[in-house]
């Protein structure tokens, strides 16, 4: 006799989020902000609140980690174990709670300690503070035998410390380069290196406007956020329409990093076959 048997499986998956004071998902869970950045004299304590918002109707349990961070050629976050990076301030960051739960329409706020060290590198510190979701919720599909899937949330939180003898610095240009390709599936594009020459991070954006030369046609690209470490170098891969006629063209890229910072300008000129 053949006996019908209805297999589930459960897997488990974490959504790793840059906190944005956004809600996760239909479980509407959110932590803000995205950024603390401390600032204080040598030997302090300093302390900044994280705010977390349930508007959902279930608990959510955290539990908090911090690890080392730096950014890649291309300015991808690449992460290490805490305290092994030479410009970390993992172990000097402390939470008033490391595990905790969020009621369901409660608003919790977890101070953030950072003790600052004798010894004052004037080069901006950095970590990554990270709220893990521990008791993910399962969602199913209606479909007959459907997967459940356990959805866990991991919010990430950048953590800095600019020391008041950091030097501001700016975004400054290293190249402009035009990079053309006869594939047809991959499109030419501008390739934009910069460096940060401050002690501090920094964000902001690239923006590309490209003219035809010989009909004055303008075209407005869509800006490439900027985010650099202190002291480093990165390159933007600025990628032109794959319907850019042909023709001679001259391309102004600007560096914008914010207020108190001066606007960046480079020009490429460069022919598209």
């Amino acid at each position: 006799m053949k006996k019908n048997f209805k297999y589930q499986i459960v897997a488990f998956a974490i959504m790793l989020i840059l906190a944005r004071s956004v809600h996760a998902g239909a479980q509407q869970i959110s932590i803000s902000p995205a950024r603390i950045t401390f600032h204080g004299e040598p030997g302090q304590t300093v302390s900044e609140t994280v705010l977390i918002s349930n508007s959902g109707d279930t608990n959510f349990e955290f539990v908090t980690s911090v690890k080392d961070w730096k950014r890649d050629a291309i300015g991808n976050k690449l992460y290490q174990p805490a305290g092994t990076l030479p410009h970390s301030n993992a172990e000097q960051v402390r939470l008033t709670e490391t595990h905790f739960v969020v009621a369901p329409h409660e608003r919790k706020t977890v101070t953030v300690y950072m003790d600052i060290p004798q010894a004052n590198d004037p080069i901006a510190t950095n970590s990554m503070l990270f709220f893990t979701q521990t008791n993910p919720s399962e969602r199913k599909s209606a479909a007959q035998g459907a997967i459940g899937i356990k959805i866990g949330y991991e919010f990430a939180i950048q953590v800095f410390y600019n020391s008041n003898l950091a030097k501001k610095g700016e975004v400054e240009f290293d190249s402009f380069d035009y990079k053309p390709t006869s594939d047809k599936n991959t499109p030419s594009s501008l390739v934009v290196g910069y460096h940060n020459t401050g002690e501090i991070n920094k964000t902001g954006q690239l923006r590309v406007e490209l003219t035809n030369k010989h009909t004055g046609q303008e075209i407005k690209l869509q800006p490439s956020p900027v985010a650099i470490m202190p002291l480093g170098k990165q390159f933007i891969n600025v990628v032109l329409p794959a319907d850019l006629p042909k023709g001679d063209y001259l391309a102004v890229g600007m560096l914008d990093t914010g207020a108190g910072y001066r606007l960046k300008v480079g020009e490429k000129n460069f022919h598209v076959e």
